[in-house]
């Protein structure tokens, strides 16, 4: 655990009065638990961090203070002795906005809104297939002959089939995971949308196992993690009735690290929540939709297109593309032409069967054309064919016309 570094007894009257109302405006929004956490948390950030440079009222901040700010958080100056990041600047200047709206203070709101963070996406970074079919068996592997990493084992399966986020990983329901008919749908922590996916079927014979294996232990009947089953650590603040997602990465993290591949190296060291990635990349490499995508990660179209297929050019786009320059692509051989044999050349479209009978037409017109002066005049028609003769009996054409 990091050190820490901000303490609600800094913050002076005015600055513990505006984040209450902040707090409170939160709540009217409707803000999500965790959310709730991180609104109180980042602003006390901003109120320490703020009377640090001398702003000791909410409502003195202006351009000035504003920019002094920024500078002293991005700095190696902070309490941290490390500069944030852009994105770390852009949550405390979210919570700011948040403080700011709440006391109705419109000038300082003006100021802060401004700003534009120049956030630069980082090079997205996941395991290959071939890294996580070699995690897999190792998984497999662990469950069958070390059975105290069990929950590892599961663990990573779990994140295989529908990579969910740790914390959602730590409270999983059985309710939620239908071995029968194989499939998983649960409802997710941070946006309550219901990811969900197929469980592949060599996996439904190790799930069956351990649930068997945790109905023996308190809360096993309900969570697939019940904190029964985990070592504790004597640190535990709060009693849960499942595991934490601090626990979840470790399991995975030894899976990962305890993986040979076949050329005898490691899968890459990466995070848990790469596993998202990775699946996000796999899927949209082999041409699946992205409404399948959002759906099993539990995010948007929008997430998934600005997040993930950025970075790569999938089946159904190589697809279209062909399809636009299938034409301008094609060379054939100059053959029985005035050009070098040897050269490829674009083909001439061939002729329709409407074009064909047209020239056809044509070529017989001209063939039997009789003799005139084509002008029209002196019985010929437009073409110079004399016009025929008008029949006593059937009108201009011949035609008899029975009574």
């Amino acid at each position: 655990m990091g050190k820490k570094l901000f303490y609600d007894h800094e913050m002076n009257a005015a600055w513990r009065i505006a984040r209450e109302k902040g707090m409170e405006y939160a709540r009217a929004r409707g803000h999500s638990k965790n959310s709730l956490h991180n609104d109180q948390k980042d602003m006390l950030y901003v109120a320490c961090e703020m009377q640090d440079i001398g702003c000791t009222d909410p409502a003195d901040i202006d351009q000035v203070v504003f920019n002094k700010w920024r500078g002293y958080t991005m700095s190696d100056e902070n309490r941290s002795g490390k500069a944030i990041t852009e994105k770390g600047f852009k949550k405390r200047k979210e919570a700011l906005i948040l403080l700011l709206k709440a006391n109705k203070l419109e000038d300082p709101l003006s100021i802060v809104q401004m700003h534009r963070s120049k956030i630069v996406q980082d090079e997205i970074k996941f395991w290959s297939p071939e890294e996580l079919d070699a995690m897999t068996l190792r998984a497999l592997e662990v469950f069958e002959q070390e059975p105290e990493k069990r929950a590892a084992a599961i663990a990573h399966i779990l994140h295989i089939v529908c990579p969910p986020r740790r914390e959602d990983t730590a409270s999983m329901k059985w309710a939620w995971v239908n071995i029968e008919e194989e499939f998983i749908l649960f409802p997710a922590k941070k946006n309550g949308r219901q990811p969900g996916n197929m469980i592949q079927p060599r996996f439904t014979p190790i799930l069956r196992a351990w649930k068997e294996i945790t109905s023996e232990f308190p809360g096993g009947d309900e969570f697939i993690f019940p904190s029964s089953m985990a070592q504790t650590s004597g640190s535990t603040k709060v009693n849960r009735p499942h595991v934490t997602g601090k626990t979840i990465s470790k399991h995975l993290e030894y899976i990962r690290s305890t993986t040979v591949m076949p050329d005898g190296s490691q899968p890459q060291k990466l995070s848990s929540h790469k596993y998202r990635h990775s699946f996000a990349m796999r899927a949209l490499k082999q041409g699946c939709k992205l409404s399948f995508i959002a759906k099993v990660l539990g995010d948007t179209l929008a997430t998934v297109e600005q997040f993930y297929s950025r970075f790569l050019l999938n089946a159904a786009h190589m697809a279209e593309f062909d399809k636009m320059m299938r034409e301008q692509n094609h060379r054939i051989p100059a053959i029985n032409t005035a050009q070098p044999s040897w050269l490829m050349r674009n083909p001439k479209p061939s002729a329709t069967a409407r074009q064909l009978n047209i020239a056809e037409g044509f070529r017989l017109f001209m063939e039997n054309k009789p003799a005139g002066n084509g002008s029209g005049r002196s019985g010929y028609g437009r073409w110079g064919e004399r016009a025929p003769a008008v029949d006593s009996r059937g009108g201009r054409w011949g035609i008899l016309i029975l009574a």
